[in-house]
C-alpha cells in the first residue's frame, strides 16, 4: 500500500510538471507567433505602400522609348486612398472610381487602405506586384489601367480576425486573400504636405481628407493589433484589458483603443511603423 501511494504521488507530480511544461511551451509559442505575425504584416504593408503611385519611368523619360506615351492621369492623381472604420472592401472598385463604401462596421473600427500603381515595363530591373505575388502587367498610363490592391480586416475561418487583401486577377476579376491571421485591428493616419515643401504639415484620418489632399500625402502611419490563439492561464475572472493603437492624448480617437472581451486574456501586442511614400503623385504632365 505504501509503495502504491508513493507511486501515485510520483505520477501526480510528474503529470503536474508535464502539464506546466506544456502550458509554458504553448505560451512561448503563442508569443513568438504574435511577434512573427505582427512583423510580417507590417513588412508586407510597408512594401505595398512603397509601390503607391508607381509609374514606369523607364519608358516615360524617353530613354528606352524615343516616343514615350505620356500619362493621361486625372482624378485621383495619386495611387493612395483610405476609408475609416469599414470592412466593406467588396463595395470598392478604385479602378472604376468607386472609393466609397459603407462605414461604421469595421472590425474593432479598423480602416481600409487602397493602393494603386502601374507595372514595370518589360526588361526593367524593377519589380511591381500585387498582394498575391503576381507581377503587375504594364499597360496604358491612364486611370482605368492603374492596378489596385485593397487591405482591410475581416473575420476569417472560425471568426478569427485577419488582415485580408483584394486585388484584380485575370480578366479584371476581384479576388480576396488572407495575408495574416490574428490581426484584429488596423488604424491608419496620413501626413500631408500642404505647402509643397516635401515636409509633413499635419496628420489626418481618412475621414478628414478631401479628395485633392490624397495627392499631398507624404507619410502613412500604420498601427496593428495582433492577438494569439491561446487563452492565457488564469483568465477566468480577470479584468478586461485595453490596448491603445496610438498613444493616448487629449485628442485620442475612441477607435484607436481596443478592449478585449471579459475573461478572454489572449496574448496581444501593438505594432506600429511610419512609411515614407517613395513615389510622387502626378498632378499634371508638362508636354
Amino acid at each position: 500500500m505504501i509503495a502504491m501511494t508513493v507511486g501515485l504521488l510520483v505520477l501526480l507530480v510528474a503529470g503536474t510538471l508535464l502539464h506546466q511544461a506544456r502550458s509554458a511551451y504553448q505560451d512561448l509559442d503563442d508569443a513568438s507567433r504574435v511577434q512573427e505575425t505582427g512583423r510580417m504584416a507590417l513588412d508586407h504593408l510597408q512594401q505595398a505602400l512603397r509601390q503607391a503611385s508607381h509609374l514606369p519611368w523607364e519608358n516615360i523619360d524617353g530613354e528606352s522609348d524615343p516616343e514615350p506615351t505620356l500619362p493621361t492621369l486625372t482624378t485621383p492623381a495619386t495611387g493612395l486612398r483610405g476609408l475609416d472604420d469599414s470592412r466593406q472592401a467588396d463595395a470598392l472598385d478604385p479602378s472604376a472610381g468607386l472609393f466609397g463604401a459603407p462605414a461604421g462596421d469595421g472590425v474593432n473600427h479598423s480602416d481600409v487602405l487602397m493602393i494603386g500603381f502601374f507595372g514595370a515595363p518589360a526588361g526593367s530591373h524593377a519589380r511591381v506586384g500585387n498582394c498575391s505575388g503576381a507581377e503587375a502587367a504594364s499597360g496604358p498610363l491612364d486611370d482605368a489601367s492603374r492596378q489596385w490592391v485593397i487591405y482591410y480586416i475581416a473575420p476569417g475561418t472560425g471568426g478569427e480576425a485577419e488582415l485580408r487583401c483584394r486585388y484584380q486577377g485575370r480578366n479584371g476579376v476581384w479576388t480576396s486573400d488572407a495575408i495574416a491571421r490574428g490581426v484584429e485591428a488596423m488604424q491608419l493616419r496620413y501626413a500631408i504636405d500642404s505647402d509643397g515643401d516635401a515636409a509633413p504639415d499635419r496628420w489626418l484620418d481618412a475621414s478628414a481628407m478631401a479628395a485633392p489632399q490624397w495627392s499631398s500625402v507624404v507619410l502613412v502611419r500604420i498601427a496593428l493589433l495582433v492577438r494569439g490563439s491561446q487563452r492565457r492561464p488564469g483568465a477566468e475572472g480577470a479584468a478586461a484589458r485595453s490596448y491603445d493603437l496610438y498613444p493616448p492624448g487629449p485628442h485620442t480617437d475612441a477607435a484607436w483603443r481596443v478592449t478585449e472581451k471579459q475573461g478572454e486574456q489572449r496574448r496581444r501586442a501593438v505594432f506600429q511603423t511610419t512609411v515614407m511614400l517613395r513615389n510622387h503623385a502626378v498632378t499634371g504632365w508638362p508636354r
